[in-house]
């Protein structure tokens, strides 16, 4: 995923005021039925009554002790506290989940290094290259499901050449794949981390798509991270941004977690440090919007919006998926979630092939990934066979 997909999307937006049947299935935005953004009007309103004292001082560079507070009680949920009896939590607001990633790469890494990625992946090497960080890969899928054996062998390997490790995963709603760890997956991945002692590792659980995952309990996972020893510094990704549908607002957060608790008193500073020296501070209204919708009286009408977007995206998967499977494309294990991959022998030339058809998605390491999340159903109707048809797979 070496491609700039905001460029494809643009170029979708180009063509579509010249074309009346232009597909932007590029990037990962929703938008409702009738082709408005973000599916929240409740958000909108909230954010249109804002006053002025929360959209133009300055914030505090870590978000301010109210949204610490309620962006780890908003991730970890109802599990919180028995979590925070056996683990330390820290906070640091950030521009979208985006944010925390590069802050990651770029705080617990030397140049040179590897970072420990799976092989089908968003786009992670932009900010290894912006860290002067290297690629090291696990293959993700093993039939259908995510492959434990390559995930441990590798990093072995790793390991082996590296004190400190960046291991990264993605999940629930995978990007690009829509695949979900099983909770004996999950349990696996906690038991290799945990066989490490000889290392210092920081897990990158990047859960951007954490609020659109059909998992009966959502945050269920979470409730895991307690068995984590204490060689090892969690980082929590969180992107409101894609939680809130508030896309060009970058609300983020970097939530550091261990059961030790020295290693999250170090965190925390070079977190801010490394906030003050890149982007200054994450946008007051941003930070506020978390505020706002973490009050009970508006957070249960904002979770109707929600219940909204996930059903209605969850219909466009199951049609998709149902009219591919008819048209015989071969597709990665899709669970949940805004995007799902067409496998394709020759991706880079095969996005190209769609776009001439009015297509825009987005190629990627052994396929085309498609933002289910920005197509309605009627654009979805049909699109499996066209695609056949046009890549004659």
């Amino acid at each position: 995923m070496s491609v700039d997909i905001l460029k494809i999307s643009k170029d979708a937006v180009a063509a579509s005021k010249i074309y009346d049947d232009v597909i932007n299935a590029s990037i990962g935005m929703f938008y409702d039925e009738d082709k408005t953004i973000g599916g929240m009007p409740i958000v909108t309103k909230a954010i249109r009554q804002f006053v002025d004292e929360y959209i133009l001082p300055y914030p505090s560079v870590d978000g301010g002790p109210d949204f610490k507070a309620n962006v780890i009680s908003w991730v970890l949920g109802k599990h919180e506290s028995k979590i925070r009896e056996k683990m330390f939590v820290n906070a640091c607001a950030t521009p979208g989940g985006s944010g925390a990633i590069a802050s990651t790469f770029a705080l617990f890494s030397k140049p040179n290094d590897y970072v420990f990625v799976s092989d089908v992946r968003w786009q992670y090497e932009r900010f290894a290259d912006r860290a002067k960080l290297r690629i090291f890969e696990h293959k993700l899928f093993k039939d259908d499901h995510f492959d434990l054996d390559s995930f441990k062998t590798k990093l072995d390997e790793l390991c082996n050449i590296q004190k400190q490790v960046i291991v990264v995963i993605n999940d629930p709603c995978h990007n690009p794949t829509g695949y979900t760890l099983d909770l004996d997956e999950w349990q696996t991945i906690i038991n290799i981390l945990n066989s490490k002692k000889d290392n210092d590792i920081v897990f990158l659980y990047d859960v951007a798509y954490l609020d659109f995952s059909h998992e009966k309990d959502t945050r269920q996972k979470m409730t895991y991270l307690p068995q984590l020893e204490k060689h090892i510094l969690t980082i929590i990704s969180f992107s409101g941004s894609k939680t809130f549908g508030v896309y060009g607002m970058r609300l983020g957060a970097a939530i550091m977690i261990s059961t030790n608790e020295a290693l999250v008193k170090q965190a925390a500073p070079r977190f801010i440090n490394e906030a003050r020296g890149s982007w200054s501070a994450t946008p007051t209204p941003s930070i506020e919007l978390l505020n706002h919708f973490s009050k009970t009286e508006h957070k249960d009408a904002f979770k109707v919006g929600l219940l909204h977007i996930t059903t209605l995206v969850q219909e466009r998967s199951a049609l998709f998926l149902k009219q591919a499977k008819e048209a015989g494309l071969k597709m990665y294990p899709f669970k949940s979630g805004f995007y799902t991959v067409i496998l394709t022998k020759d991706p880079d030339k095969d996005y190209l092939k769609l776009a001439e058809h009015h297509i825009y998605a987005v190629p990627m390491n052994g396929g085309i990934r498609l933002a289910l999340c920005s197509l309605s159903l009627k654009e979805i109707n049909g699109l499996s066979a066209k695609i056949k048809r046009i890549l004659n797979l």
